[in-house]
């Protein structure tokens, strides 16, 4: 009915992906010693861990292929290290 994407679904949608991320120590597989993962753990950080360097830019990328999986024509995707410096993906 003249939508290209229904913001409601898409809002739904991005939110599941961003929730698993929020509030959360993101580090990157192999980067932390055994001990030095375990001893945050008992402290009670709740830890992601990915398989890329968690910069900016490396979740510009993430962002853009798991929005693309969910089915979504993505053009690019933006992520905010502050509210003046950030990075874009765009698939070219």
């Amino acid at each position: 009915r003249g939508m290209i994407v229904d913001f409601g679904q898409l809002k739904v949608d991005l939110k599941k992906i961003t929730n698993e991320i929020d509030h959360v120590f993101i580090i990157e597989k192999g980067t932390l010693k055994e001990k030095t993962y375990d001893a945050l753990i008992e402290e009670g950080f709740k830890i992601v861990v990915v398989d890329f360097r968690p910069t900016a830019e490396n979740f510009a990328k993430y962002f853009y292929e798991e929005i693309e999986k969910l089915g979504y024509d993505v053009e690019s995707t933006k992520v905010y290290e502050t509210p003046n410096n950030c990075a874009i993906y765009r698939k070219d």
